[in-house]
């Protein structure tokens, strides 16, 4: 069963009429898209994303550079500025989340292991000798720190630091480091930054009775880092952002399944069970999803209220950049759905 679509109503059509995101939910409204103009990389998957006063940061997980750039004076686009390599032109920096904090920018690649694709132009023994075939790359598996002016857009010199030997010896994650990450492997796709501490939220693993792994350090104390879980109906994260009270989710599947895309509000707090803790599940708020398998990759927090939250969604398309600005319904009355 979809896990976003129980007890959710349609929207309305205006937004399918313009080719944007089909949301499956009363409680996202004003859904537009979201001009991008200049010399951007149009063809890029775009899959994280973060706004910082009048600037707008873009990364993709198929290339190595970030994208700056700034709101027009009327409100209505954003104008491309530069740009800022964190690998070489023939390396994929993987980039899955961007966050902002404390004047910096961090920027988190999966960490992942991946399996070489099947093509059907090939004979089948090959096919068969690709699919033994798993790789990984050193630049996809950086946290990167970078200085943030938010009122120029300018980047600094980054900070970096590999968090592998984290993965590799937590008694809990270690199985699955060695695991390509669409096969429910380490998969870092989520980021958010809250009071001087990261949360890197995982696409996988997913574990048993669907608990997905947070994981919270500050920057500069790495080992000194803590597991939290969260369950989201068997999905894993693919992006989330720091809201007031709490954190907004943008979850999906583990592999390459086209979704479906969901939204959800949680607390922050660990969601193992015992008899002295009491839990506060994670809230669905509806489902975000597109025609022609374009896949949400990356969630930007514009502005919140308390009761509503404007993000900015960014996807995976494979053959042009997209991303929309939505409204979304935060608020308590949303408890009981």
């Amino acid at each position: 069963m979809n896990p976003c679509l129980a007890g959710h109503s349609t929207l309305t059509e205006p937004a399918a009429q313009v080719g944007l995101p089909l949301v499956l939910s009363g409680r996202v409204s004003d859904v537009r898209p979201l001009i991008l103009r200049g010399a951007l990389d149009e063809a890029m998957d775009l899959s994280g994303a973060i706004v910082v006063g009048d600037y707008l940061v873009l990364g993709a997980d198929e290339g190595h550079q970030l994208q700056v750039l700034q709101r027009t004076a009327d409100g209505a686009a954003w104008q491309a500025q530069h740009r800022l390599a964190l690998a070489k032109q023939d390396q994929e920096a993987d980039i899955e989340a961007i966050t902002f904090g404390d004047g910096y920018l961090y920027v988190i690649g999966s960490h992942s292991l991946r399996r070489r694709r099947l093509k059907p132009e090939l004979s089948v023994r090959k096919n068969r000798a690709r699919l033994l075939e798993i790789d990984g790359q050193a630049a996809r598996n950086l946290l990167h720190r970078l200085p943030f002016d938010p009122s120029s857009g300018r980047l600094g010199k980054p900070e970096r630091i590999d968090l592998s030997k984290r993965l590799h010896k937590d008694p809990l994650l270690r199985p699955f480091a060695k695991v390509p990450g669409k096969e429910n492997g380490i998969d870092i796709e989520g980021m958010a930054f809250r009071e001087g501490k990261l949360y890197l939220g995982f696409r996988g693993p997913v574990l048993r009775d669907n608990y997905v792994p947070v994981m919270v350090f500050a920057f500069e104390r790495p080992k000194d880092y803590g597991l939290r879980f969260v369950r989201l109906a068997g999905q894993g994260i693919r992006d989330m952002v720091a809201l007031s009270d709490g954190f907004l989710i943008l979850s999906g599947p583990v592999n390459d399944a086209p979704g479906p895309f969901c939204l959800w509000w949680w607390d922050g707090a660990d969601q193992i069970p015992g008899r002295d803790r009491t839990l506060r599940p994670a809230r669905l708020l509806g489902e975000v999803s597109t025609p022609g398998g374009a896949k949400a990759e990356g969630l930007a927090l514009l502005n919140e209220d308390g009761q509503a939250a404007e993000v900015i969604v960014v996807y995976e398309t494979g053959t042009t950049a997209q991303a929309v600005s939505m409204r979304v319904d935060i608020g308590e009355r949303a408890a009981s759905a």
